[in-house]
Order: structure tokens, then C-alpha cells, then sequence
């Protein structure tokens, strides 16, 4: 694909039907675990997924702070007359350095202090039980749920959107078929959906790695000069789209917390099912920003160098 001579509208329509995919893909990762785990366990199954909602608001909008705020200067430098593509690599590099030490403090926390982290969320009673039952498989895959969202930026901006879509899908698609045989199949209830998540979420990982072992690759891993100052500009341009998703995770675990002292579990289980849907919203607009940004950068890069670009 050629950004600078092709046609806009046919290259941003590619970007835009990969992004909503994956988009409308991990959207339904949650929806239908809480519709599995609802049916097995009841309102209190629906109830302690949306306790652990916050959890993928928190690990998603970190992978976007690595991913977004990285790709958007990867994509700068490839559009400049002289971008090197060794000079783009340093902060994709420094984008895995900052996803491997948040994925780590993430990691750590989830493992140690779930229980806590659930209190703290509005679980409790049995509630508490079921939540903790779902993350403790999910633990193990904690990594890739971050990576997966960091790697699909920069796959769209590597001229891969294919690929991201279909790491996405492969694991969404296995989430679905996975939770019946596990919830129900194999009887394993809010652990079993756990569990097909997890799977899924690695799934997906492996099919994004593929993407280093093709010949349309440039994607490598070089020693990042000036690494504590790349970071700075990554968090600083991503900080905004983490901060979104930060947001809504602390608005879902006030909403959880009141909703829990003031009307009782079944009530937050219908509050589970109206996250899902907002969270399906909110996706689907991310992914119209998300397709715009392969597209629009290298063009506004070389524009602004040839002084062609109007203010």
C-alpha cells in the first residue's frame, strides 16, 4: 500500500474494516463470557463478571498506551523524507520494553492481591467467589491480553491490518466455542469461560507473531538510544487514549460499589450486561480513530517537510 500516491479512501476503508473487526471481536470476548457464565451461575455469574470488568478496562488501556502512543511515533518518523526505519524501530523496541515492565507490575498485582483487587471492585459474598473462581486461569495470560493490544497497532501500521483482525478473531472465535466446552461440557462454571479466555487471548498472540516471520516484516528489535526519553514520548502521546480506558474502569467500579451497598446482586448483574454494550460502543469508535492514524500520519509527516500542508 502506498500512503503518499494511493487512493485515501480505498486504504483507509482497508484500515477501518481491520480495525472494527478486532474491535467487535474483543468486545465480544466479555459479552459472551458474561452470557455464559450468566447462564451457569445466574445473576451472581453475570454479577462477578462485572466486578472483573475493570480489570480488562485497566489491561487494555495500558497495552493502548504502548501501542497507540508508540505506533503514532513510529508512523511520524516512517513519513518523513528521511525516516529511518532504524530510528522507527527504536520506539518499537521501547514500546516492548514499556509493555514487558507494566505487564510485569500488572502481573504481579492481579496475582497477589485478587482478592483485594475484587473488594476493592464492589465483590462480595459469593459474588466474590465466582470473580476470583473466572481470573484465577486468566492469571496466566495476563502478558498477552497487554501485548496482543500493543502489537495490533503496530501491525496496522507495519501494513498488516489483515493479520491483527485475524489474530483477533482466531482467539475471539476459540473464546466463543471454548466457553461452551468448557462452562458447560467440562462443568468448570466461571473458571471454565476463565479459562477459554485465556486460551484465546494466547492464541491470538501466537498468530501476531507470525507477522515477524513474513517478508513484509520491518519490525525489529534495536538497542533504543535515549530509552527513558522515548518512554516520556510514548506515555505523553498515548496517554490520552489510556486515559479513556482508564476512566471508564474506575467510572464501571463506582457504579459496582454503589450499586452493590444500595440494590443487591441482581441488580449489578443487569449493570454487567449495560457495561458490555457501552463497552461495544466505545470499541467500535476507537476503531474509526485507530484506522485513520496508518494513513494519516505518514502523509501529514511528509506534507509537513515539503511545506505543502494548510493551516
Amino acid at each position: 500500500m502506498d500512503f503518499l500516491n494511493g487512493r485515501i479512501k480505498t486504504i483507509y476503508f482497508k484500515y477501518l474494516s481491520a480495525a472494527f473487526g478486532s474491535a467487535l471481536i474483543t468486545s465480544i470476548y466479555s459479552i459472551v463470557d458474561m452470557a455464559m457464565v450468566g447462564q451457569y451461575h445466574g445473576p451472581e455469574g453475570s454479577a462477578a463478571l462485572a466486578v472483573v470488568a475493570p480489570v480488562w478496562n485497566i489491561i487494555y488501556s495500558l497495552g493502548l498506551l504502548m501501542g497507540i502512543g508508540g505506533s503514532v511515533l513510529f508512523s511520524t518518523v516512517r513519513g518523513r523524507a528521511d525516516g529511518s526505519i532504524g530510528e522507527s524501530n527504536e520506539y518499537f523496541t521501547a514500546s516492548v520494553i514499556g509493555s514487558v515492565i507494566l505487564a510485569g507490575a500488572i502481573w504481579l498485582i492481579i496475582i497477589f492481591f485478587d482478592r483485594n483487587l475484587m473488594v476493592i471492585f464492589g465483590a462480595q459474598g459469593n459474588t466474590l467467589t465466582l470473580a476470583r473462581e473466572y481470573v484465577l486461569p486468566v492469571k496466566a495470560a495476563i502478558p498477552f491480553f497487554l501485548f496482543n493490544q500493543m502489537l495490533a497497532a503496530y501491525l496496522r501500521n507495519d501494513k498488516n491490518p489483515a493479520l491483527a483482525t485475524g489474530a483477533v478473531l482466531a482467539g475471539g472465535i476459540f473464546n466463543i466455542f471454548g466457553d461452551y466446552f468448557f462452562v458447560f461440557i467440562c462443568d468448570m462454571g466461571a473458571f471454565g469461560a476463565g479459562l477459554a479466555t485465556a486460551i484465546g487471548s494466547a492464541l491470538s498472540f501466537l498468530v501476531m507473531l507470525s507477522h515477524f516471520f513474513t517478508k513484509k516484516n520491518t519490525l525489529r528489535l534495536v538497542r533504543p538510544e535515549g530509552l527513558v526519553r522515548k518512554l516520556k514520548e510514548i506515555t505523553a502521546t498515548g496517554f490520552s487514549t489510556f486515559f479513556i480506558d482508564v476512566a471508564m474502569g474506575i467510572l464501571t467500579i463506582l457504579f459496582n460499589r454503589q450499586i452493590m451497598v444500595y440494590l443487591g446482586t441482581n441488580a449489578l448483574s443487569v449493570y454487567g450486561v449495560i457495561v458490555n454494550i457501552s463497552t461495544f460502543v466505545q470499541c467500535c469508535a476507537y476503531s474509526v480513530g485507530q484506522a485513520s492514524q496508518p494513513t494519516f500520519l505518514p502523509i501529514s509527516a511528509r506534507a509537513e517537510e515539503t511545506g505543502s500542508v494548510r493551516h
